[in-house]
């Protein structure tokens, strides 16, 4: 089985993921709260000599998800970048000294936020029209910054060192996998089980760099996923409106 470090895995969407995963890769997880086991490592990706130790002990890693991040869209500047851009520059240099094939990069819808409306109302959203991700980017936030900054070192890493990144653009993910809880989230909701439909084809699919928006098959969504259907053969299976 090929191994796969997973960051920020004590997360919703890491908790999510890791037992499908489990029974096709050999999953290694990585996270600042939680204590050492065989394959976890309670670890501070800002932290880039320890973080780079992790692969050391590991050796031959094959993939990445990268889903470690301060995810809070009002999160201070200081810990947006610790977190989310130094933590991330950490892992794709990571990636480059190991030779690791593949990065599946948790970017975030937040990237486009603002075709929803303008802060301070975002609690307010508008419903635009279907944003694809050839649209120009409008982060309505540090954390939506720090976001479309992974997204560019993506890039940069797969045209200079061949570390292919596929980037997501990820909707709504709960603990309770229930979009009842207000009007947008029947929209932006990406459930459990189209989730790791998405990360396993974005870990397999004959891809080596893109940027994709991840979201059910929802009635009323408005970020486009036909070059996810096409390209990494996602075919979500569930649409908030039929619950």
């Amino acid at each position: 089985m090929k191994k796969l470090i997973m960051t920020g895995s004590e997360g919703t969407i890491g908790t999510v993921l890791k037992e499908p995963l489990n029974n096709l890769y050999k999953v290694y997880t990585v996270d600042q709260v939680g204590d050492d086991t065989d394959r976890f490592y309670k670890a501070d990706i800002t932290d880039f000599e320890s973080f780079k130790k992790i692969f050391s002990k590991i050796g031959d890693v094959k993939y990445i998800i990268h889903l470690g991040a301060d995810s809070r869209v009002d999160a201070p500047w200081d810990s947006v970048l610790r977190n989310n851009i130094i933590g991330t520059k950490n892992v794709y240099e990571c990636a480059r000294l190991f030779g690791v094939r593949r990065i599946v990069f948790a970017s975030s819808n937040h990237v486009t936020g603002l075709y929803e409306g303008t802060p301070p109302t975002l609690h307010k959203q508008k419903t635009p029209r279907v944003i694809t991700v050839n649209d120009p980017v409008r982060p309505d936030s540090d954390y939506g910054n720090s976001k479309l900054f992974g997204e560019g070192l993506a890039r940069q890493y797969y045209e200079l060192y061949d570390v292919q990144s596929i980037c997501l653009r990820i909707g709504t993910v709960t603990k309770e996998d229930d979009p009842r809880a207000d009007e947008r989230m029947r929209k932006t909701w990406l459930s459990h089980r189209d989730l790791i439909q998405l990360i396993q084809k974005s870990l397999q699919a004959p891809v080596e760099f893109g940027i994709y928006y991840g979201v059910s098959n929802n009635d009323g969504r408005f970020w486009d996923i036909s070059n996810a259907q096409k390209e990494l053969g996602y075919e979500p299976a569930d649409n908030a409106g039929s619950i």
